[in-house]
């Protein structure tokens, strides 16, 4: 049986279309992509012990009394020891205090800067970052730059106390000792905010590079630009299922993005070719031809890709788990940009270029 017939396979197009619609609302819209704390900001903590603990409740406690809006908790295995790699978003009333703390410069009266700043620190103090001394001394300042000073470590002793109360409550939920080894460190959105724009250029670089070769190979702009398509539709399936999936992006997932350009160009370079270079057969009966190569080749990566899913799920190894997932839903979307948009589009433009 034939999957391309001269009647259905122009009406196949409006299909990927309508899916890449989908997956773009999926992706930016709801549920939408979360940024990774690793780009964001945020805090991390690595722990070491030498028997397995149980941590089950130690997210929940994390979550419940510091108010954290993301977490993810990672258990790490060696021969000798255990460990857990905790990483968390920014205490939300420690960041707040730190996005506002710059405003107060502003303020000229000492007095309507004596308020601002209670305000600002009364939060911290409520959350056991401070004490009530911390806020009475603010009250006993009548300079501005060494209230303004103040007011920068008041901020900076609650940071210390929330790095300190969250060590301890580590220590209580896996029932560690005094002298248990923690490591406890913040990460600066900064580093992640480099990242991104180097991969975007990485990208942008890949991209053209792919652009330029597939021209210089086929020497016609369509079937080129046909590709390039295929693999931004791969993109984009790969993001609407990290949304789906709950997958931030992240210093680990970008890269596999990225592996999907080198993924998808496989069968929409077979199929391109196939079609174009031979010229004496009908276009319809050369796609016929490459489906099943092409799937062949698409579905043992994928059974492939799915065994890693399944051994990493079980392993809990969780970055793999993540690269697989997000290869998966490209290695999806590459089937159907090729098999419903690539070669219709190809049979058309090859039975154009026939005629002409």
């Amino acid at each position: 049986m034939k999957f391309f017939t001269n009647k259905n396979y122009s009406k196949m197009i409006i299909i990927p279309l309508v899916i890449l619609i989908i997956f773009i609302l999926i992706a930016f819209i709801f549920p939408g992509i979360e940024r990774g704390i690793d780009l964001k900001g945020g805090n991390q903590i690595i722990v070491h012990y030498p028997q397995e603990k149980d941590y089950t409740s130690l997210e929940t406690a994390l979550v419940e009394k510091y108010n954290i809006s993301q977490i993810q908790v990672n258990e790490v295995k060696s021969i000798n020891e255990y460990g857990l790699l905790i990483e968390f978003s920014l205490q939300q009333d420690l960041e707040t205090a730190k996005a506002e703390r710059s405003k107060l410069d502003f303020t000229k009266d000492l007095e309507i800067l004596k308020q601002d700043s209670i305000v600002l620190l009364t939060p911290l103090k409520e959350r056991g970052f401070l004490t009530e001394n911390d806020l009475t001394s603010i009250q006993q300042i009548n300079n501005k730059d060494e209230l303004s000073s103040k007011v920068s470590e008041n901020i900076s002793l609650a940071n210390n106390s929330f790095y300190n109360q969250v060590t301890n409550l580590v220590k209580s939920e896996l029932d560690l000792a005094e002298d248990a080894k923690i490591q406890t460190r913040e990460i600066a959105p900064t580093l992640g905010k480099d990242f991104v724009n180097s991969s975007v250029k990485v990208g942008i670089v890949a991209f053209s590079l792919l652009l330029i070769v597939i021209l210089l190979f086929f020497r016609e702009i369509v079937p080129s630009g046909l590709i390039i398509f295929a693999v931004i539709f791969d993109v984009f399936a790969a993001l609407a299922g990290m949304a789906l999936f709950n997958i931030p992006l992240s210093l680990t997932t970008i890269p596999a993005l990225l592996m999907l350009i080198g993924y998808s160009v496989d069968t929409d370079i077979l199929l391109t070719t196939r079609i174009l270079k031979d010229g004496n057969r009908n276009p319809i009966d050369s796609a016929n031809s490459s489906i099943a190569t092409g799937l062949t080749m698409t579905f043992t990566t994928m059974a492939t890709i799915l065994v890693m899913l399944i051994i990493s799920y079980f392993a809990q190894m969780f970055i793999i788990l993540e690269i697989s997932v997000i290869l998966l839903c490209g290695l999806v979307g590459d089937v159907i940009s090729t098999w419903l948009f690539n070669a219709p589009a190809l049979i058309k433009y090859a039975k154009r270029k026939h005629k002409n």
